[in-house]
């Protein structure tokens, strides 16, 4: 079919080339639109999909994605046999014939990439984790941690193999996806101020200040968040007409507000990845520099008016655990921050206007890119210098306003300094040799902490972890080093596919990839979110594989 129909000359003296071509088109135009339906509903519908408010909703959107992902890889199957014999009986085998004569001679290296190796090789090693676990039932369902097993993984690679196969990669998807994704923010900008629409009802009181929009935990919903921002971003940059630099904009700054009320400190990784990558990533023209600082300066203003919002009286879910975001952009340094950004926006604004017929534009913006890469590892240097100040006790007067955040110990991120701790003390003193090479079995944290660790757990009050909240960290401890080295090589090959893009809509893609990848070093993967992550990346990966500019 797509990717695996050979062109009509490959075979000359079959005389079958019409015959060749009429097959292609008919399976070619069935399973484009196929997949063309399934990355829309993934993308777009799947996000705001509830069955009974928030108090089903991680079994439901399991159920959601496993069940309809199964059903196509089924149809897919038929329809692959029905291709075949298509080409059996109206043309002579031909194309069978000439794909694997093109095998031949190291021509599989056209059909296979370095991300099919990497996705591949997840599966492997997740698969192996599951068949040697101590509990095989559970890694298999994923039913003791958040449903995150090695049958989501298998639903995944289905997904991979169809999405990089048979779909065919349109900017206005992303386009969609974006407007989805805005009424998910929008919804959960409405929970920030107390407007539930009554999905708590029947709930206890504190649910309304953890839980958000149509996606659960404010965990969950920063995730989220954190991809439709990187998205927004980069095609607001690589906007082009009036009328797509307008959308863009309109979503990114739903997507800025978004982020600051979600109330989650794991956006302060995806905002700041996304501020630190644009520039070494998408900068090719003084026109990317200024919508750059307009991304920038965009963010620091919504959360200024955040700040003022919460200063004003109205009741807000920021009231009872103020936000560390919040918080800072109520200081005078923060004002100071945002005259800077607006004075480097201003800037590159008579800058661009001035050098718009410049000759040697690229030249110009090559030496911005270097100046702000030295920039970056300058800001780098400080951060470890602050942290390793602060966890020193260097002057801790300095330091106590943002102490939780900056300072390391059990308590830190709300108990991850704990996770992380029990996740090692089981890997060094209780972990065999095999799982240190492939783990416990996916999605097993919580056996491991709770038949090891209970009765610590409960006396630091945290009751459970079915969750290391480091899906990297997660994935060392449940499926190994095996597991982890694959699942990382996923990502990077993954990325590495879409940088090289010119397409916009691959671009979006990317950043959206590179903030979830970032906030996942505190977060959780959890089939609320992560369908939505994984179709964006390969559709992504499909699209830098088609080569296209949109």
């Amino acid at each position: 079919m797509r990717d695996l129909k050979v062109k009509e000359s490959a075979n000359p003296k079959s005389g079958n080339g019409k015959t060749e071509t009429q097959i292609n088109k008919l399976f070619g135009r069935m399973t484009s639109f196929l997949m063309a339906v399934y990355v829309l509903f993934y993308l777009c519908v799947f996000p705001l999909s509830l069955h009974n408010k928030y108090f089903d909703i991680l079994t439901f959107r399991f159920r959601l994605f496993w069940k309809p992902t199964l059903a196509y890889g089924i149809i897919f199957l038929i329809l692959g046999l029905l291709y075949l014999a298509a080409d059996a009986l109206y043309n002579k085998g031909d194309i069978r014939k000439s794909f694997f004569a093109g095998l031949k001679n190291k021509g599989w290296k056209n059909y296979i990439s370095s991300t099919d190796v990497a996705m591949t090789a997840v599966i492997i090693v997740f698969s192996l984790s599951t068949a040697l676990a101590e509990y095989p039932y559970e890694a298999f369902w994923g039913n003791r941690g958040r449903c995150h097993g090695l049958l989501m993984w298998l639903m995944l690679y289905i997904a991979y193999i169809l999405i990089t196969r048979f779909y065919k990669f349109k900017k206005w998807h992303i386009y969609a996806f974006m407007a989805f994704a805005s009424a998910v923010c929008i919804w959960g900008i409405c929970n920030f101020f107390l407007i539930t629409f009554g999905m708590f009802d029947g709930a206890d009181e504190q649910y309304k200040y953890i839980f958000v929009s149509s996606i659960g935990n404010i965990n969950n919903y920063s995730n989220f968040t954190g991809i439709i921002y990187g998205v927004a971003a980069a095609m607001f940059v690589l906007s082009e007409s009036k009328l797509e630099t307008i959308y863009t904009y309109l979503i990114l700054v739903i997507a800025s507000f978004a982020q600051i009320m979600g109330l989650s400190t794991s956006v302060i990784l995806s905002t700041g990845i996304v501020i630190a990558a644009t520039p070494v990533l998408l900068w090719k023209r003084f026109t990317h520099v200024v919508k750059y600082f307009t991304v920038v300066v965009t963010y620091l203003m919504s959360l200024k008016i955040t700040s003022l919002v919460t200063k004003s009286g109205i009741s807000t879910m920021n009231d009872p655990d103020p936000s560390v975001q919040i918080t800072m952009a109520g200081t005078k340094m923060f004002m100071i921050l945002i005259a800077v950004a607006l004075l480097l926006l201003v800037i590159s604004f008579v800058y661009a206007f001035k050098k718009k017929e410049s000759q040697d534009e690229i030249k110009s913006i090559n030496k911005l890119i270097n100046a702000w890469k030295i920039l970056l590892i300058a800001v780098v240097a400080i951060m470890v210098v602050v942290l390793i100040l602060a966890n020193i006790g260097w002057h801790p007067e300095i330091w106590s306003p943002y102490e939780h955040f900056l300072i390391f110990g059990d308590d830190w991120g709300t108990g991850r300094g704990l996770i992380w701790r029990l996740g090692m003390d089981y890997w060094i003193n209780d972990s065999t040799l095999l799982a240190k090479i492939i783990g416990y079995g996916p999605d097993t944290y919580y056996i491991i902490t709770m038949d090891r660790f209970m009765n610590l757990m409960q006396d630091a009050g945290y009751g459970m972890f079915d969750s290391a909240h480091n899906e990297y960290f997660e994935y060392f401890i449940t499926t190994g080093i095996l597991g982890l080295t694959a699942y990382v090589s996923l990502l990077v090959t993954s990325i590495r596919a879409m940088i090289k893009s010119e397409a916009a809509g691959v671009k979006g893609a990317m950043l959206g990839v590179i903030a979830y990848a970032t906030q996942a070093v505190v977060n959780i993967a959890i089939p609320i979110t992560t369908p939505v992550f994984f179709v964006l990346m390969f559709a992504g990966t499909k699209g830098a594989k088609e080569k296209s500019r949109d």
